[in-house]
């Protein structure tokens, strides 16, 4: 089985009514930097499924791409539509509750009706979420309800991270500057002390942490300096999870990964279909390149048991789907 778990489709009555709606590849921003590109796809799940035959993927984890800081009438109504989704194509698609976590307190009864009603198998929120970051006190309301609820929680990186000016032009907020904060993010997780607070978390980090292999030496020697640890840098980095979306399959980001990340904690993702439908991208990837990063993840020299379970079954074990 493999499992995608970074799939975006966005309700296309909602993406109607905030203004993200296109029948042709468009760019929409956000305070005047670009932070979506919108293209038909994005909204069809039929479309999507034939995508996903063609490219051999089993499940898609939905997660909507303008939901993360919605209000909670449009979170609800993302929701409610991916609730439907797993319903009509039983076993096809995996859907990620959205709530309004910047409002605090006011988001906890949506992700209670979101897992325990409609039977959702997650939560999802951004890098940064209302500008605080991951380890900011206003969140812990969200992550005792999260550990109550015992689902995972998938980090997707800021539509427009803030706080990197130096990244506001050429378009570097999509393209590096997601890749940074996710990276902070994932540390400020470790350094905030979250796991200590809340140890049953289960974050799952997109993108193999905006790449954080390759700085993963220097954290670890250089740890100390938070002077907040109670164990090693590495014992809580073992804790998270990530994703293999962000990179289109790029083997020089899944061989960087793996040098630092344990094969048990990374998870198959596409980031579909802003990457691989040659839509949104000028590579001119295409469906059958998802075979093509899934066959590279059967070539690893890897156990059999551990490229399952980095192709499908950690997944479908933290999402309870199995």
């Amino acid at each position: 089985m493999v499992i995608d778990f970074q799939h975006h489709l966005i309700p296309v009555d909602l993406a109607k009514k905030l203004g993200a709606y296109s029948d042709k590849p468009v760019f929409r921003k956000e305070g005047g930097v670009q932070n979506l590109t919108m293209h038909p796809k994005l909204y069809d799940p039929e479309a999507q499924l034939r995508d996903m035959d063609e490219g051999a993927l089993d499940v898609a984890v939905l997660s909507c791409v303008i939901s993360w800081d919605a209000k909670l009438e449009d979170c609800r109504l993302t929701n409610d539509e991916f609730s439907k989704l797993q319903r009509k194509y039983p076993g096809r698609f995996a859907g990620l509750a959205h709530a309004p976590v910047h409002e605090g307190k006011a988001a906890l009864p949506e992700l209670d009706r979101a897992i325990k009603d409609l039977g959702l198998h997650g939560a999802t929120i951004m890098s940064q979420v209302g500008g605080l970051s991951l380890d900011s006190p206003r969140l812990y309301d969200f992550y005792e309800k999260i550990s109550e609820l015992d689902v995972p929680i998938f980090v997707h990186p800021a539509m427009v991270p803030q706080g990197y000016q130096h990244l506001m032009d050429y378009d570097l907020a999509r393209i590096l500057g997601r890749e940074v904060d996710l990276s902070v993010a994932a540390t400020r997780i470790i350094a905030g002390g979250i796991l200590d607070r809340f140890p049953n978390l289960k974050f799952v980090i997109g993108h193999f942490g905006g790449g954080i292999s390759a700085v993963k030496d220097r954290l670890v020697a250089k740890a100390y300096r938070f002077g907040t640890l109670k164990r090693s840098f590495e014992e809580y980095f073992d804790m998270l999870y990530f994703d293999m979306a962000g990179f289109e399959g790029g083997l020089t980001a899944l061989n960087c990964g793996l040098l630092g990340i344990k094969p048990e904690r990374l998870v198959f993702a596409t980031d579909y279909p802003q990457d691989f439908t040659g839509v949104a991208t000028d590579t001119g990837k295409g469906n059958k390149a998802m075979r093509e990063y899934i066959a590279a993840v059967k070539d690893l020299n890897l156990k059999e048991e551990v490229k399952e379970g980095i192709l499908g079954r950690t997944a479908a074990r933290l999402l309870k789907i199995l």
